[in-house]
């Protein structure tokens, strides 16, 4: 319980730093950088083969009242945890943990919310972090949905 209360905690601190953003993405040059992008998306896990091991909402935004970002943990079928991050019921970001050691080792975003995770965060120990904002699709979805 605690392990995952310190994953959650440092999960919230990295996208509390990216509140508010509306900045496209920047892929990073290099190919031994920690950004991969793939147009016809990365694999993902499978969530109906998953265990689900429990959820919270976070207030990563201030752009939509309350908290509003739902994060769900999953154990796969491999026994590696992952979670979802999810605003307006679009799952915009899944980390991936491989080494069962905080942080998290893989990020897959979908960035203009269409089901494909064309963009992989891989971050290795002693790189510098990366930014990574809440991608502006998943805003538009509310501003949808509110008519």
């Amino acid at each position: 319980m605690i392990m995952r209360f310190a994953r959650i905690c440092g999960l919230v601190l990295l996208t509390m730093t990216l509140v508010g953003s509306g900045f496209v993405f920047a892929a990073s040059a290099d190919t031994d950088g920690p950004i991969e992008k793939r147009p016809e998306g990365f694999d993902t896990p499978e969530l109906s083969r998953s265990r689900f091991l429990g959820w919270v909402r976070r207030d990563l935004s201030r752009r939509i009242p309350g908290e509003e970002t739902l994060i769900k943990q999953y154990l796969d079928e491999w026994e590696f945890q992952f979670e979802t991050l999810t605003i307006n019921n679009r799952i915009f970001a899944i980390n991936i943990d491989v080494d069962n050691r905080y942080p998290y080792d893989i990020t897959l975003l979908d960035l203009d919310c269409d089901g494909i995770y064309e963009t992989k965060v891989e971050e290795k120990p002693g790189q510098q972090p990366v930014d990574m904002p809440i991608p502006e699709c998943v805003f538009r979805v509310s501003s949808e949905s509110a008519r």
